[in-house]
């Protein structure tokens, strides 16, 4: 071969061996570029997904703290409800209701309890045949 042909076969070799280079650091810039990018993406999920949980939760939290709130107004409402209709049925009622009363009245008087009932029936009878006849 001649000289100038293989200075020429040379220079394209280099020329080759220079853009090949060149496309290697194209390359590698890009694909640092890439990793980067997805780098920084990654951060930016990242801190967007933290961002929306510490929303969330904060607005959960502000959520329990009113209903909170709104229920324990209803608690004590209803603590107080409680409270009085307790002290008016003591108040009405004493200790013992009147029904208890009058069962414990005929459990220890049981022979005055029958003389009682029977008087009220003959009340009740008289006023009856009272009201039959005249109407009759």
């Amino acid at each position: 071969m001649s000289k100038d042909l293989k200075d020429s076969v040379k220079d394209v070799s280099d020329k080759v061996e220079d853009a090949v280079d060149q496309g290697k650091e194209q390359l590698k810039d890009a694909a640092n570029k890439a990793k980067d990018n997805m780098h920084d993406l990654k951060n930016d999920a990242k801190d967007k997904y933290h961002d929306a949980k510490n929303t969330v939760k904060d607005g959960l939290h502000d959520m329990k703290n009113k209903t909170d709130d709104h229920f324990s107004g209803f608690k004590g409402k209803a603590e107080d409800f409680a409270a009085s209709a307790e002290d008016e049925f003591n108040r009405l009622y004493g200790d013992e209701g009147k029904l208890e009363s009058l069962v414990n009245f005929v459990r220890d008087r049981p022979i005055l309890s029958m003389g009682v009932a029977g008087v009220v029936t003959v009340i009740v009878m008289k006023l009856l045949k009272c009201c039959c006849r005249k109407k009759c």
